[in-house]
């Protein structure tokens, strides 16, 4: 009998609706501390908007060792109230911090999840294959994702970089999966949306990769398997 695959998933924006989740937050908390104190002319979108890129900046240099978490969350908001003109004269450091804070507090507790996810994992779970999360996320924000958007029972066992000491694409953090799960380069399979970090990551580790593509990116990478939706899943050789 062939064993199954033994399938590693990473969890924002391949399982969890990490941008429609994160928005709904930014408004909600734009509205309620950023309002009173910032001028007229910035709205919402306009915050949202600047923060994803310095969001995306700080993640990157996290994963590159160069921020530690207790740095990232409130520069991530620092950097976007200097971005929309607001410095710390004004009392722009204050509102990043509060603000950091509060993201922390309610984005994890949000519950969209990518089209089809839930329906995904049951069926992939059915088959009896072992599913395992593996994230670059902090540890106690995954597992209040994972708890409450109905995606637990479905996991063993959530792997986030904080657990590990490693961030994906480091090969340690592939290694380290392989040795706590009894699994082994044969058998297990990533999937995930981010093209370094879960895709050439588990490459680099021998291990096959499903890149979630729902844009239909074009890269230059020799990838096992592409999909555009996560039901494209269930037709794959696993």
């Amino acid at each position: 009998m062939e064993m199954k695959a033994d399938l590693f998933f990473d969890l924002d924006r391949t399982l969890w609706d990490f941008d429609r989740n994160s928005r709904e937050a930014l408004e909600e908390i734009f509205l309620e501390l950023a309002i009173p104190v910032m001028p007229n002319s910035i709205s919402a979108s306009r915050f949202i908007k600047v923060y994803e890129v310095e969001n995306e900046k700080c993640w990157r240099a996290y994963r590159e060792g160069k921020l530690n978490q207790q740095q990232l969350r409130p520069l991530r908001f620092q950097r976007t109230m200097e971005e929309l003109g607001f410095p710390d004269m004004d009392g722009g450091k204050e509102l990043a911090h509060a603000m950091g804070e509060a993201y922390v507090q309610r984005a994890p507790f949000r519950t969209q999840l990518i089209p089809d996810a839930l329906d995904v994992v049951k069926t992939l779970a059915s088959r009896g294959h072992r599913m395992f999360i593996l994230t670059n996320g902090f540890d106690e924000v995954q597992h209040i994702k994972m708890q409450h958007s109905g995606l637990g029972p479905y996991f063993e066992k959530v792997f986030t970089s904080d657990a590990l000491g490693y961030k994906k694409p480091h090969p340690r953090a592939f290694e380290c999966c392989l040795e706590q799960t009894d699994s082994s380069v044969e058998r297990a399979v990533m999937i995930g949306d981010d093209l370094e970090c879960d895709v050439v990551g588990a490459k680099e580790a021998g291990w096959r990769q499903v890149h979630f593509n729902p844009k239909g990116h074009r890269n230059r990478e020799q990838i096992w398997r592409t999909v555009t939706r996560l039901t494209d899943i269930l037709a794959l050789p696993l």
